[in-house]
């Protein structure tokens, strides 16, 4: 099956092109780990790539956490993975080559151009949660407090409490709001975010 028939979603909904089920099972608990920073999603997504090296939602995505640590070191494994997602152009969904050309954008230093490509992904899959958290972290180390608040914001109207993750998207809301000194609607957020986290 190729990437433009096939049916595969994340838990989300969001399109993913064809792989093993273990794989997009080992994206999920990846996409966990990178958004409660407990665990290590490019340690989860080794060994899946191991058994999946075609994955290419996981190469995009290994790359993209190891962008997130700001760390020279890691160049030629980004490099590698970010290579080994192009080679799967032709497999790959048009979302994947989105962020793959983002992390490609963003290990070239280009941050402001990696930051419109995940806003373009979020345009056509707004429950795309990897791409919300690299651009609300791009958002972040660029200083832009105002996008900070609004990419996130831009996409809440898609989001609601029967989405799995939601809690940690209003995480980034609420933190967005706090870097705008909008202090009561943060409050609010991240205390609605507490309680779905103990649900």
């Amino acid at each position: 099956m190729n990437a433009t028939t096939s049916s595969l979603v994340d838990a989300r909904g969001v399109p993913v092109s064809d792989c093993i089920p273990q794989s997009l099972q080992d994206y999920e608990t990846a996409l966990l780990q990178f958004h409660s920073y407990f665990g290590d999603p490019t340690e989860t997504l080794s060994k899946t790539l191991e058994a999946d090296p075609e994955f290419v939602l996981g190469h995009v995505f290994f790359a993209s956490a190891l962008l997130m640590m700001t760390e020279r070191q890691y160049l030629p494994m980004i490099r590698e993975h970010v290579e080994a997602a192009e080679a799967l152009d032709s497999k790959a969904n048009a979302r994947e080559r989105q962020l793959t050309l983002a992390a490609r954008q963003w290990m070239a230093g280009d941050w402001d151009r990696a930051s419109l490509t995940w806003d373009q992904v979020l345009l056509d899959h707004p429950l795309d949660a990897m791409a919300l958290q690299l651009g609300h972290l791009t958002d972040f180390y660029r200083g832009d407090c105002f996008n900070l608040r609004d990419r996130v914001c831009r996409v809440m109207t898609s989001w609601d409490k029967s989405v799995p993750g939601y809690s940690y998207i209003l995480g980034m809301q609420a933190f967005g709001f706090e870097e705008c000194n909008q202090y009561d609607k943060a409050e609010l957020v991240s205390n609605t975010a507490l309680e779905l986290s103990l649900i």
